[in-house]
């Protein structure tokens, strides 16, 4: 391509970017500097995808932090981002990846006076470490260096180690305190489950618990009595923010190596041998949550999986006790363009497995306050969840109390977020703000409005985000930019991405689960530069002096749409966040918050919505909805597949 055709493409490029320029100068001006060409402009407003990205983005994070922090991030840019050189940012960027590492190995291998060559090497295996974790290694990213010292040796077998390196005191004072307080229900499924994984019984187990009866609560007193006793407990969920629960949660996905897409004879992507396989054969008892969300072939790959590693092919689950828990009126697998009875078919309760479970069920809701409202609220979410008290058009009233007076997206928002409306200077909002309310909605174009609407009162300067886009195949290159930067399929972050220090954020893809990075993670943005945000995942409960273990970088990355899931096969180089004040119902499933409101202008679509978005809050006076215009009282759509609830014997 000539010298004029790539001029011409960056000034269009550009342009499409400031509508407002008057002049060459005001094309190459960034941030009030003035760039020596219009690619370094472009190169600086994001625009453009080449390493010199990487270089920035590890630059800015170094001078924010060193170490552990900048070894994920540099496996999150191998993993996600696709760097041409990644030899040439490990070479460039080693000493700051590594600058706690001779103190390590002093004092925690032993090595007495460790040579650069050592912490470099040493540097190099735990890098290798992360990515393994992901399914990847450093030698299928080439040219860049690998370890060649036997650190695993020294070391042992860190996934193992990790199990059994929880504070003993901290889980006696956890069993101690918790366990008294546990109903009948609940104790009946504490002693079940732990005297099976205590005599190595193998069998298999589901807890079927409406939102708020207190099933996370058991599975983590569970897992600690068991941790008590030198067992090993796996703890898995269907979704990131499930997983982010439980004690030592991690997707299913992550945890057991699923392959994606899964089909009916899949297995997991686990060795005989390996790592993961050893951890396997010491494991008493697996904890999977939200289980309704996951394929049935996704556990079906996990049992096949384990009956093969542990040499047991007659035996459910290999032997291993499990534990199942969740709740079928919540959402059930996404099948795209499915049809009802695709979905019902896919749904665990649907597998050859389920016979050997036996069920349990939790039904008094420990969320709600203990009276009579509360009380009869959890009664009418429970017929809401079954699909009772439908009209023919498979509709219900919501109680008046909830609609809200003006019956508009500002009243709703008015009613969610009133401290972020004052007037005048104010302090930061604490985490337990963000994490107390949330807004939901069935449709993710509601809920880029509502997210935008808050964030202009939000205070704090506005920063804007653009991405670089293209097209993934060579056949639709005919599509100028311009058209692309109007795309947002699916889970994807918006072109113009605008946010604020202090923002909430939710992450859109599952980047690093040790770090709890998960799609569908909320976090707050600390602080930015063009090529990588700084931010610190939310969590019940953490106070100042945690707030530095729980900081992040997410720099920006690749992503994909293909042409089955958009009409164009999208690839966006953005930050893979958006605003979240606002979120999609679907979102939501896994979370419990104080204050909850619904815009209901768009109709739920899919089995067991409503019932999620309402079951979401603590108390009923804290619901506030907003429904279409034409609507005058509270009536809505629910959508309940009553036969997927058939059998639970409850």
């Amino acid at each position: 391509m000539s010298i004029i055709f790539i001029n011409l493409f960056l000034h269009c490029l550009i342009i499409f970017f400031d509508l407002g320029a008057t002049s060459f100068d005001d094309l190459r001006t960034v941030d009030n500097t003035v760039c020596d060409t219009l690619k370094d402009a472009c190169q600086r407003r994001g625009l453009l995808e080449d390493d010199y990205e990487f270089v920035q983005c590890l630059q800015d994070a170094a001078h924010m932090r060193t170490g552990h922090q900048l070894r994920s991030l540099f496996a999150i840019i191998l993993l996600h981002c696709m760097p041409n050189q990644p030899d040439e940012l490990w070479t460039r960027f080693r000493d700051f990846l590594c600058d706690d590492l001779h103190h390590h190995l002093t004092h925690q291998l032993q090595i007495p006076e460790p040579t650069q060559e050592q912490v470099f090497d040493y540097g190099l295996f735990l890098i290798n470490q992360l990515l393994r974790k992901h399914g990847k290694s450093l030698d299928q990213f080439p040219p860049m260096p690998v370890s060649v010292m036997q650190w695993e040796i020294i070391q042992g077998n860190q996934l193992i180690a990790e199990q059994l390196n929880y504070d003993h005191n901290q889980l006696q004072a956890m069993v101690d305190a918790g366990v008294p307080t546990l109903n009948q229900d609940q104790r009946q499924v504490f002693d079940a489950v732990v005297q099976d994984a205590i005599t190595e019984g193998g069998h298999s187990y589901f807890v079927h618990s409406a939102g708020g009866c207190g099933k996370t609560y058991l599975c983590n007193l569970i897992a600690a009595q068991l941790r008590l006793q030198g067992k090993i407990v796996l703890c898995a969920a269907s979704s990131g923010i499930a997983s982010l629960l439980l004690s030592g949660g991690r997707t299913a996905h992550s945890r057991f190596k699923i392959p994606i897409p899964v089909h009916e004879d899949s297995t997991c992507n686990i060795k005989k041998g390996d790592l993961t396989c050893q951890l396997l054969q010491r494991t008493s008892l697996i904890l999977c949550d939200e289980i309704p969300m996951l394929h049935r072939f996704i556990l079906e790959a996990l049992d096949r999986t384990l009956r093969d590693l542990l040499e047991k092919p007659d035996v459910p689950f290999g032997g291993i006790t499990m534990l199942f828990g969740g709740d079928f009126r919540q959402t059930l697998p996404v099948i795209p363009h499915g049809s009802r009875e695709q979905i019902v078919g896919a749904s665990f309760c649907r597998s050859r497995l389920w016979p050997n479970l036996q069920v349990f069920h939790l039904r008094t809701n420990m969320h709600l306050g203990q009276d009579p409202e509360s009380d009869d609220f959890a009664q009418w979410l429970l017929q809401i969840g079954a699909g009772r008290g439908m009209l023919e058009d498979s509709t219900v009233s919501l109680p008046p109390h909830m609609r809200c007076p003006n019956n508009t997206p500002q009243s709703l928002i008015d009613s969610l977020y009133s401290a972020l409306l004052q007037p005048g200077p104010q302090d930061p909002l604490p985490d337990s703000y963000f994490l107390d309310r949330t807004i939901l909605s069935a449709k993710n174009a509601d809920v880029d409005n509502i997210n935008s609407s808050i964030l202009e009162s939000f205070p704090g300067n506005k920063a804007t985000f653009t991405s670089a886009d293209s097209v993934a195949e060579r056949e639709y290159d005919y599509i100028p930019p311009e058209f692309l930067h109007t795309l947002t399929p699916s889970g994807f972050p918006l072109h113009k991405l605008e946010l604020k220090k202090g923002a909430p954020l939710m992450l859109l893809r599952n980047l690093d689960p040790f770090q709890g990075l998960y799609n569908g993670t909320r976090m707050i943005l600390v602080d930015w530069t063009p090529r990588v945000l700084r931010c610190r995942v939310l969590k019940a409960g953490l106070g100042d002096e945690h707030q530095d273990d729980h900081m992040v970088f997410i720099p920006r990355m690749n992503l994909l749409a293909s042409a089955e899931d958009n009409p164009i096969p999208l690839k966006r180089r953005q930050f893979p966040v958006r605003l979240a004040f606002a979120m999609t119902i679907n979102k939501a499933q896994g979370q419990s918050v104080k204050w909850v409101g619904l815009d209901l202008r768009t109709p739920v679509f899919s089995h067991g919505q409503l019932y999620v978005a309402l079951s979401r809050c603590t108390h009923p006076q804290r619901v506030k909805a907003i429904f279409p215009e034409h609507e005058q009282g509270t009536k809505t759509t629910n959508v309940v597949y009553t036969e997927v609830l058939r059998g639970l014997g409850d």
